[in-house]
């Protein structure tokens, strides 16, 4: 048994710390998202360029035939990592992609609202429409805003979750000691 309440504790432990970061994450995402934007530009950039040599590199070592070579997926990343560091606007093809969703989205909602014409749900379905095709048009238009709105809200979304699950293990943790007993006794052990 004390060896489950350890695994829990460390279950904990982790969760904790796991909670806190996503609480700063979401913070930085809030105070300045213009400047995590090019952070993730530069960490996919990385990304990529280090996963493409080390695929060359380890198709060039390979001297017997293999079922499978990693050559052109190595090249593929390499450009791709290229691309992302020599283009600091690649990023604003996010907000683009979810505008033209939202767009498409709408414009089939819109669609479907009319034929639920004279009703009280075809009236919401119509509203929601409307608005989902205005944030596409914005978001294509104005990607940058569109980012920034992307990114203050997965910061919201960050916090809330990290602090909802921090207090959720603290409970836990604090009443770690009652929740052993608990098993103890569902287990018939004293």
């Amino acid at each position: 048994m004390k060896d489950l309440q350890k695994k829990i504790d460390s279950f904990i432990n982790i969760q904790l710390g796991s909670s806190v970061f996503l609480i700063v994450l979401g913070i930085i995402c809030l105070i300045a998202p213009g400047t995590l934007l090019d952070i993730i530009r530069w960490a996919i950039a990385i990304f990529c360029l280090a996963a493409g040599a080390y695929m060359l590199a380890s198709d060039i070592r390979r001297k017997a035939p293999v079922m499978f070579s990693t050559t052109l997926v190595g090249v593929v990343l390499l450009i791709l990592g290229l691309v992302f560091a020599a283009n600091p606007g690649i990023m604003d093809i996010f907000p683009i992609v979810i505008g033209a969703w939202f767009v498409i989205s709408g414009v089939a909602s819109v669609r479907f609202s009319a034929g639920l014409r004279g009703t009280s749900a075809g009236t919401y379905a119509l509203v929601t429409s409307i608005l989902s095709l205005i944030c596409g048009i914005l978001m294509i238009l104005n990607p940058w805003g569109g980012q920034v709105a992307i990114m203050v809200f997965s910061g919201i979304m960050m916090i809330i979750y990290g602090a909802a699950n921090l207090v959720d293990m603290a409970v836990l943790k604090h009443n770690l000691n009652d929740l052993a007993k608990n098993f103890k006794k569902a287990l018939g052990k004293k």
